[in-house]
Parts: C-alpha cells; structure tokens; sequence
C-alpha cells in the first residue's frame, strides 16, 4: 500500500552551520525515515513510506524536534496515499491557518500538537476527499493549466470527473489523462532517491531480476562504489542494501564496521552477504546500495628495504622508478592523500637500518 508524506516547515530559515544547499538540511532528516525523499522547496519534503507501518506520533516528534526550532517555528505533517492528496492536505490547513474559509472535507483527519500540526487521508476515504477539493489544489499542473479548468465552469475535482475523457483531450490533449487521474485522487508518480552528499549512491531499476542478475547489479554497485571510494581517497564505515518491491514493499539490510573499508573484493562480498540477509524473492523493481559514515583513509607506509651499499651504488635508476611509482599513486587518489619525499619525516627503523630514501636526501 501506498503512503506518502508531506512535511512542510513553517518559517523556514538556515543558519550558516547547516546551509549545505537549498534542500539539503530538510532532505537530510527526512532521510532518516525512507531512502526516498524528494524536496521540490527548502521548506517541503516528500517522503515516500510505501510498504511500511504509518509512522507513530513519536517518530513524528523525533523527525520535528531535528527540524524546530533548528530550520522553523512549526511543522505540518500530512499522510496521504499519493503525493497530490498529502501536499493538498497540507495546502487545506495552511488555508484554515489563514482563515479562509473551506469546505468540510471529508475522509481528513487532522490533530494539533505543540510544535506539528499532522494530517491523515486514509485509503478508504481518499475518493470521498478527492472529489470536494478546490481545481486550485491539483498544484502539480502549470497555472496556466488551472486558469483554462476554471475559466471552462470547472470549481471542484468533482467536476471536472463528470466530463467524459474525449472532451478533456479536446481541450487539453496530453494532459488530459492525467487531469482525469488527478481529479479522483490517483497520481502514480514515483519519488526519486534521495542522494545525500555524505553518501556514495548506487540506484538501479531491475525489473524481474532474480537471484543471479541481482548479483550482476551488485558487481556493479561494487565497481561504482570502489572508483568513487577511490577518487575521493576515502573508505566507508557504513554499508546499506535496500530493495523495493512491486507491491510498494521495501526491505533494508546494514552492516557497520568499526574500521573504514574501500577495496573492492570488501565491497562485493558485503554486498552479497546483505543480499543473503535480505533473502530476496520475486518482484524485485529496483536496488539501492549506500556507503555512509565516509572517512579518509589511513594509508600505512610501505618502505622497501636492501642492502645499503647496493642502493646507494644505484641511487639515479632507484630514484627514477620510485618517482614513477609515486606519481602514478598520486593520480589515483585525492590530492593529499599520498604523501611522498622530503614530505614524509625519517622514521627511527629507516635509521637504525641505515636505509636512505634518494628522494628525501638533503
């Protein structure tokens, strides 16, 4: 079963330790409830719960006490089957905030707490909802788009639900689909992924895999996840599965380490081991593999050691090569990651051992 949240934060601002980007700082503690989250404003957020148990007033509180008073005054919450009746659930209870008067709407349910205000559309009543709202709250269509409805008599979804299909397509073409759907409370649009900057996303759709070809999109999610673990000079500590079904169902698996991981055979073989935990069956739609918990790596120094005499006697061509091998290691990773020569300090073992780096001579 469906079931999206609208989260709308009232005066919304963002103090300067929290302005990673317009919708980062709503997007990211949204994040904490479902991997999909869509943030059209700085202030709104869409959370796609689909498959699992309506969230309780206590997580509810827990995701309001992370957003007020650190991004606003007031939050409203509303729960909906679908995108277009949450947002205009919570577009009916600005309208009540403002004062302007409404029809009585039912199939809503709305309850004020001290920092939230919530409000729930169930299933069996999103029809009976659906048919008494305004033309003005079927806010995914252009204005243009709403003016035309209006100016053709059409005040309510009612309304435009009683015109026949072809006289929609006349007047609207394309769109008039889904005008129809809209107007009897059906939108069928997917939220998107949410990527948060402190997170290596890899998102695929993989409609009727099975176990084999799972483990093909998990290969590579390793290859991806490995190259940017690579480029970045960083491992991961935290390593997250998840898989959404057709029936709207999502499952999650997580494994953390107390140690950073990057290498790629690491990668794969706790991608597997998630997979195995997850146990998937049939009607897989898309799989979803997150590195969190992102730190530098701590890369031990490697020093090569011989015979003083005979590296001293062949210092130009053992100077040459290691520069190469250094260079081409400074390429690979992020810049500062490899240090190298007269940068690295001469370690008490180098000098008991009389070993002598040409590239850090005086």
């Amino acid at each position: 079963m469906r079931l999206i949240a609208h989260i709308f934060v009232h005066d919304f601002f963002l103090t300067p330790d929290r302005d990673t980007g317009p919708n980062a700082a709503l997007g990211l503690e949204c994040y904490n409830l479902s991997p999909r989250v869509e943030t059209p404003a700085a202030n709104e957020a869409f959370i796609d719960l689909s498959g699992k148990k309506p969230p309780t007033v206590g997580i509810l509180r827990k995701l309001v006490e992370a957003l007020v008073p650190g991004l606003g005054s007031h939050v409203t919450v509303s729960l909906a089957p679908c995108r277009l009746l949450a947002k205009a659930a919570t577009l009916t209870q600005l309208s009540f905030a403002r004062g302007i008067k409404a029809p009585a709407l039912p199939g809503l349910l709305t309850k004020t707490y001290h920092t939230f205000s919530l409000s729930v559309v169930k299933p069996e009543s999103a029809g009976a909802f659906a048919a008494v709202l305004p033309v003005e709250l079927m806010w995914p269509l252009e204005t243009s788009v709403i003016k035309s409805l209006k100016s053709l008599g059409l005040k309510s979804f009612a309304d435009i639900a009683g015109i026949p299909l072809t006289m929609l397509h006349r007047q609207f073409g394309s769109l008039s689909g889904l005008i129809a759907d809209y107007c009897k409370g059906i939108d069928t649009a997917n939220i998107p992924v949410f990527r948060p900057p402190d997170k290596i996303i890899y998102h695929a759709s993989c409609e009727g895999a099975d176990r084999l070809q799972l483990e093909e999109f998990l290969k590579q999610a390793t290859v991806y996840i490995a190259k940017a673990l690579q480029q970045r000079g960083q491992g991961y500590r935290q390593l997250e599965l998840t898989l959404f079904y057709d029936d709207y169902r999502s499952a999650t698996k997580m494994s953390v380490f107390t140690g950073a991981k990057y290498d790629i055979r690491s990668i794969y073989h706790q991608c597997i081991n998630l997979l195995n935990k997850l146990n998937p069956g049939e009607g897989v739609l898309e799989l979803y593999v997150a590195a969190g918990q992102l730190e530098a790596n701590r890369y031990a120094q490697l020093t090569i050691f011989a015979d003083p005499k005979t590296m001293n006697s062949q210092v130009p061509d053992h100077k040459a090569k290691l520069a190469l091998v250094c260079e081409s290691l400074a390429a690979k990773y992020s810049p500062g990651v490899i240090t190298m020569g007269k940068a690295i300090s001469v370690s008490r073992r180098e000098q008991m051992l009389m070993f002598v780096d040409p590239l850090r001579l005086p």
